[in-house]
C-alpha cells in the first residue's frame, strides 16, 4: 500500500495533468504564430520558415483517418517553399500510443524526450538567498531592453549554439506584456537566464529557456532564477508553474518543488 506522501503526489499529479490538458493545449500553444488553422483535431501554425502542429486528442480517429491526416499535413508543409521545418508535438499520455511510429513512417524524426514538470506556485515562490556575487535582473528594468537582450542572447548562443535572428525574435517576444526575461549576472557577465511566460486566461505561467554557465552550475543560480520568476508569476495571480525540461533541469526543478506530470517528444520534419 503506498504511503500517504506517495498517494498525495499521485493525486497532485493527476490534478496538474488535468489542468495542463484543459488549459495549455491547442490555441495556447500557437499564440506566437502568424498563421493558424485547424484540420479536424489538429492545430496547424506557421511563421516564416517553420511550422508547428499540436492537438488535444486524436483518440476519436480511426487508423485510416489518422494516416490520411498526417499525410495531408506533411504535404501541406512540403508544398510551401518558405517552410524549412515543422514540429509535431506529442505527449506520452495521449492516444494513440503508436503516434510516434506513424509520424516516423511519414518522414518525421523524434528529438530528445523532455519531461513536463508542474507545481503549485505557493511551494515554488521561495526567497532563498541569492548566491554570493550574483545579481538577478529582469530584462529592461535598467531601461535599455535591446542591450540587455543582446547580452542574454550572446550568453545563450554559447550554451545552446547560435540561432539566426535570435535578438530580433526575442525582442518581438518581449513585446508581449505577459512575457519577461530574467538573467543572472556575476562580475559584469551574464551567467544564467530564464524566461517567464504568463498564460492569459489560465492558471499557469511557464518557465522557458533556463540556462546556467557551466562554471556556475550547482551553486544555486538556477534555483534563484526559478524562485524570482515564481514570485513574479504569483504576484500576477498564477496558481501553477510548468516547464518542458531536460534530465538536468528536471533534477533541479524537482528540488524546487515541481513534479513530473507527463513526457513529450517533438517529431521534426526537415526539407531535404
Amino acid at each position: 500500500m503506498p504511503s500517504l506522501g506517495l498517494a498525495r503526489v499521485r493525486l497532485m499529479r493527476h490534478g496538474l495533468l488535468a489542468a495542463y490538458d484543459a488549459q495549455l493545449r491547442e490555441s495556447v500553444e500557437v499564440s506566437d504564430f502568424d498563421d493558424v488553422r485547424t484540420d479536424g483535431p489538429l492545430w496547424i501554425a506557421r511563421m516564416p520558415s517553420r511550422g508547428f502542429v499540436t492537438y488535444r486528442s486524436l483518440g476519436a480517429l480511426t487508423s485510416i483517418e489518422l494516416d490520411a491526416l498526417i499525410t495531408r499535413t506533411v504535404a501541406s508543409f512540403a508544398s510551401d517553399p518558405q517552410i524549412t521545418e515543422f514540429e509535431w508535438k506529442t505527449r506520452d499520455h495521449d492516444d494513440p500510443r503508436n503516434l510516434g511510429t506513424l509520424l516516423a513512417d511519414h518522414g518525421l524524426r523524434p528529438q530528445e524526450r523532455e519531461t513536463v514538470m508542474a507545481g503549485l506556485i505557493e511551494g515554488l515562490a521561495g526567497d532563498d538567498p541569492v548566491p554570493d556575487g550574483v545579481e538577478l535582473h529582469r530584462v529592461g528594468d535598467g531601461g535599455d531592453i535591446r542591450t540587455d537582450v543582446e547580452r542574454v542572447v550572446d550568453f545563450q548562443n554559447g550554451v545552446f549554439g547560435p540561432i539566426p535572428r535570435m535578438v530580433e525574435m526575442t525582442l518581438r517576444r518581449l513585446d508581449n506584456p505577459y512575457v519577461d526575461l530574467w538573467f543572472a549576472e556575476a562580475g559584469g557577465e551574464v551567467i544564467g537566464s530564464g524566461r517567464l511566460d504568463r498564460v492569459p486566461g489560465t492558471d499557469f505561467a511557464g518557465l522557458w529557456g533556463g540556462a546556467i554557465r557551466e562554471d556556475w552550475r550547482r551553486h544555486g543560480v538556477y534555483r534563484a532564477l526559478t524562485q524570482a520568476r515564481a514570485r513574479e508569476a504569483k504576484a500576477y495571480g498564477a496558481r501553477y508553474l510548468y516547464a518542458d525540461c531536460t534530465v538536468m533541469s528536471r533534477v533541479i526543478l524537482e528540488a524546487c518543488g515541481m513534479i513530473p506530470i507527463t513526457t513529450t517528444v517533438p517529431y521534426m520534419w526537415h526539407r531535404s
